[in-house]
């Protein structure tokens, strides 16, 4: 997948990559795990349970667009190494922590490590636009591998030595990524600015309709994310009566199915500068993984859902932020990712909700918006593509 970069950026890949796993990683880890741990808090109700588990998401979202505008004025780095040291303390007071009022604090500590921003501007200012895409695809397979490991050893780890090691385990992993951002990775060589980094800028960053048409497309792919693997699992557990600790027999062919479809596909689009051709595909594989669910509920078509979608989600994860890197000013580029994160993160939201909305009422509702949503994806990307 990394055919054609330099030592140079291989390395700032290899490094940022771990990074974000890292902090993917004590997400992860927690999601299967953390409610039913959160209980035996002293303090604990529903309602706190529910504060420890999604302050998380509030603080990442919050201060995505403040952090990209820091990186953009005071230098990638040290913003991504206060974060990642925040997002450490968080992790430590996790695991100490022990009852619910103090959890709450440390997950709203820990999402002080907004820096996705940030890393995904540095690795975009140090990687040629030539393997760009390569660099964010292979940033965005180490998160999926992630993904997929934790479902299967969370359990496991939570079992075997507890939910506070989970957060010790992240604190260290952290302060290593940590330590080799600042020792290994270059800050981007100081150019002339030809845009200051001032708050008229986000009205620069408001208006531009790349920006605007690329903030839908992730916001829509993590609305997709989410409300998938709320439905599935929760029909194959409670509707074919799959066991949970039998899921990652289901995500992990399809998963690494979908890994080795991607780098090809990654590779044509930039070499053959076919970005638009990929992009349409991605979302025909969703919009097609949606329409079986609605032909036909089975666990059978909910499986080829999971194969179809990750297929499409990976050819769209990487191409996204790299096509908004290209079309962007490299002077606003932190600001500029900064809204791209917080509209990534508010989607993910809206498809929590809308998940709980199908657990509800039923499948077809997933089936039939997704495929509806996905059509209309489709053609605004068509048009868009059209006026480049």
């Amino acid at each position: 997948m990394l055919k054609g970069l330099t030592k140079e950026e291989k390395r700032v890949v290899f490094g940022i990559s771990f990074a974000v796993a890292v902090r993917m990683l004590g997400l992860f880890l927690l999601l299967p795990v953390l409610s039913p741990y959160l209980k035996t808090l002293e303090g604990a109700t529903p309602l706190l349970i529910g504060l420890a588990i999604g302050v998380y998401g509030f603080s990442q979202a919050f201060l995505q667009i403040p952090f990209g505008y820091l990186s953009d004025k005071l230098g990638r780095k040290p913003v991504i190494i206060f974060g990642m040291a925040t997002y450490i303390l968080g992790s430590l007071m996790g695991g100490m922590a022990k009852n619910i009022w103090f959890m709450v604090l440390a997950r709203f500590i820990q999402g002080f490590g907004a820096v996705s921003s940030a890393m995904t501007a540095l690795s975009a200012d140090l990687t040629r636009e030539e393997v760009r895409t390569r660099a964010f695809a292979f940033i965005g397979a180490s998160i999926s591998l992630v993904f997929t490991l934790s479902i299967v050893f969370a359990p496991i780890l939570a079992s075997t030595l507890g939910v506070p090691f989970i957060f010790y385990l992240t604190a260290l992993l952290s302060l290593l990524a940590t330590l080799y951002v600042a020792l290994f990775i270059p800050e981007p060589k100081t150019h002339h600015r030809e845009i200051e980094p001032t708050l008229r800028n986000f009205s620069l960053v408001l208006k531009d309709k790349n920006q605007a048409f690329l903030n839908l497309s992730i916001a829509l792919l993590h609305a997709f994310l989410v409300v998938v693997f709320t439905v599935v699992p929760y029909q194959l557990v409670y509707e074919y009566q799959f066991p949970k600790v039998e899921h990652w027999k289901v995500y992990l062919p399809a998963l690494l199915l979908s890994l080795a479809f991607m780098v090809p596909s990654i590779v044509y689009a930039e070499k053959k500068k076919k970005f638009r051709e990929v992009f349409l595909l991605g979302i025909l594989l969703i919009a097609l993984g949606f329409l079986l669910a609605f032909l036909k509920n089975s666990f059978f078509t909910l499986v080829l859902l999971v194969f179809f979608f990750l297929v499409g989600f990976h050819l769209l994860e990487p191409l996204i932020p790299s096509l908004l890197t290209r079309l962007t000013h490299r002077d606003i580029r932190g600001l500029s990712l900064g809204f791209f994160n917080t509209t990534q993160f508010v989607g993910a939201f809206l498809g929590g909700l809308w998940g709980g909305f199908v657990l509800k009422h039923g499948l077809i509702y997933m089936a039939v918006f997704g495929f509806l949503f996905s059509l209309l994806w489709l053609f605004g990307a068509y048009l868009w593509f059209k006026r480049l």
